[in-house]
């Protein structure tokens, strides 16, 4: 007869779960893990809770299966919420598993209250309830818009023995909504420059084939949000470049006579005021969080369905190949990043011509994030992993190592700041164990440069954004990781071509120039 832990891990199985990421306490996520070995479910041991979570996370978005971390009670748990929230924040499918609750006061504090703000569902898996519960569970998680469920488990319940035979859990059908689509067609029918803006549900599924059979029709330019990255090559003569929000796609929308979101979801924005004036047409999978404009038209179901519905809107567009050129040449103006010897800028530019055609890029958050989103090249979905709508530190390596375990042909690079790094070292020993086909590239500038830009535009003293410079370099090699030092005047690429032909993990420590970060992020964000 299988225990509760056992039906759980079976379950997981049958949707194509095959890794566990977390630090394990005490309680059920022992039980967890056996029963997770008896299933073929890998456990990865992690050295935070907060990286198991966000490996989970990345898992998540790549696959479209259930990401499962799991934590022990109390401090376990509560490392775990950073995570958690990306997984909220960026709408990834995730369930995690916190042992609990306490029979004691000891590590005692509502579990499920904490996780409340950042989860789709929490509550507790007990023995008499499993069947249904646990079913209860694992559809909010995969039913869009995706997010993340909590789960607590005690030792009890976990090792409790079911009589009932293992249910099959099927994920909740898409609803649709086509009230409006007479409107959105005639929207489509009466613009002759339009512009569309993909987001992070373009990325999934049949999604970027129907995002073809958009501009097929509408023959226009195309901002990509930072998730959407690669969606659509940044090669395509539609594709201008990234939407945040800013000023500097503000002149590209204002163009427009109808803006066409895609996939869209509002997270993706920075907080500022709309900058477009013309009427905004929503295509999404479901209707989510609140744009910062009503829209004109919103239309819901499975997006490769909805450019179908509105092939025949009899659409004109009158933009030409030089104007969208024109648009994405002054785009990329406005991203250039001034400084001298290695900067962000010319640190990405080195990695682009020399990593192999198909490796993923991380990136972690800080002031290299805009030169690095805008100058590399991603030719697919996912081919650039980031933290948008939490922009969490410390996301980039755990990053990393999820995309090597879920795929280890492809060849994977993080890019992350001093900063971010020292938020998770523990998991080098991670991908050393693991034995992790990835580079790390440390943008060392021995600062927290973006704060220290916001705190001198605010004409404050600089003060709490500088740390002495590390020798990350040192500190990777202690762990097992091949490693090099770049000096501002040493030459990068021989390093660069030795790093991608590495077996081992590999980190490239470059000291780098941040004095073009203040013109960049005025240019960009105004």
């Amino acid at each position: 007869m299988a225990s509760l832990a056992q039906y759980v891990a079976d379950t997981l199985a049958d949707q194509g779960v095959r890794r566990i990421f977390g630090i394990p306490g005490g309680g059920s996520s022992l039980d967890l893990i056996d029963a997770a070995n008896r299933a073929g479910i890998d456990f990865v041991l992690t050295r935070t809770e907060t990286a198991a979570a966000l490996m989970a996370a990345v898992t998540g978005e790549m696959t479209g299966r259930p990401g499962v971390a799991l934590t022990g009670i109390g401090p376990g748990a509560a490392s775990a919420v950073n995570g958690i929230a990306y997984a909220y924040l960026e709408r990834a499918p995730v369930i995690l598993f916190t042992d609990g609750p306490a029979a004691s006061l000891h590590q005692s504090f509502d579990q499920n209250a904490l996780f409340r703000p950042v989860t789709k569902i929490q509550g507790r898996l007990q023995r008499n309830t499993a069947i249904e519960a646990f079913s209860d569970f694992l559809a909010p998680a995969l039913t869009p818009p995706w997010g993340p469920v909590q789960i607590e488990l005690t030792a009890a319940d976990a090792a409790a023995a079911l009589g009932t035979p293992r249910a099959i859990f099927q994920p909740l059908p898409v609803a649709r909504d086509l009230t409006a689509l007479s409107k959105a067609r005639a929207l489509l029918g009466d613009s002759r420059r339009p512009v569309l803006i993909a987001g992070l549900e373009a990325r999934h599924g049949a999604a970027p084939a129907g995002l073809r059979t958009m501009l097929d029709a509408l023959a226009c330019p195309v901002l990509l949000t930072y998730k959407a990255k690669g969606v659509l090559p940044s090669s395509d003569p539609y594709a201008v470049g990234l939407f945040t929000g800013g000023t500097a796609e503000a002149d590209i929308l204002r163009r427009a006579d109808l803006i066409v979101l895609y996939g869209f979801d509002p997270i993706e924005m920075i907080p500022a005021p709309w900058r477009g004036d013309a009427p905004v047409l929503d295509l999404r999978t479901v209707p989510g969080a609140d744009l910062p404009i009503r829209p004109a038209a919103s239309l819901f179901g499975p997006l490769d369905e909805l450019p179908a519905r509105l092939s025949d809107s009899g659409v004109s567009p009158a933009w030409s190949r030089d104007e969208i050129a024109a648009l994405r040449d002054g785009l990329r103006s406005r991203s250039a990043l001034a400084g001298s010897g290695h900067t962000a800028q010319s640190v990405t530019e080195a990695l682009r011509a020399v990593a192999p055609p198909s490796t993923r890029l991380t990136v972690d958050a800080g002031a290299h994030m805009f030169s690095v989103m805008t100058t590399w090249d991603a030719v697919e979905p996912f081919g650039v992993l980031k933290s948008n709508g939490l922009s969490t530190m410390g996301f980039a390596l755990p990053a990393a190592i999820a995309s090597a375990l879920e795929e280890p042909d492809r060849p994977v690079v993080a890019v992350i700041g001093d900063g971010g790094l020292a938020m998770c070292l523990g998991e080098l020993a991670t991908a050393i164990e693991r034995k992790c086909r990835l580079v790390v590239i440390v943008l060392n500038d021995a600062a927290l440069s973006l704060i220290d830009i916001k705190q001198a535009a605010q004409q404050r003293p600089r003060s709490g954004v500088s740390t002495a410079r590390a020798d990350f370099a040192a500190v990777a090699r202690a762990f097992g990781w091949e490693t090099w030092s770049i000096g501002q005047g040493d030459s990068l690429n021989p390093v660069l071509q030795k790093a991608f032909s590495a077996e081992a993990p590999v980190l490239l420590d470059i000291a780098i120039d941040p004095s073009g970060y203040g013109d960049q992020l005025a240019a960009l964000r105004g």
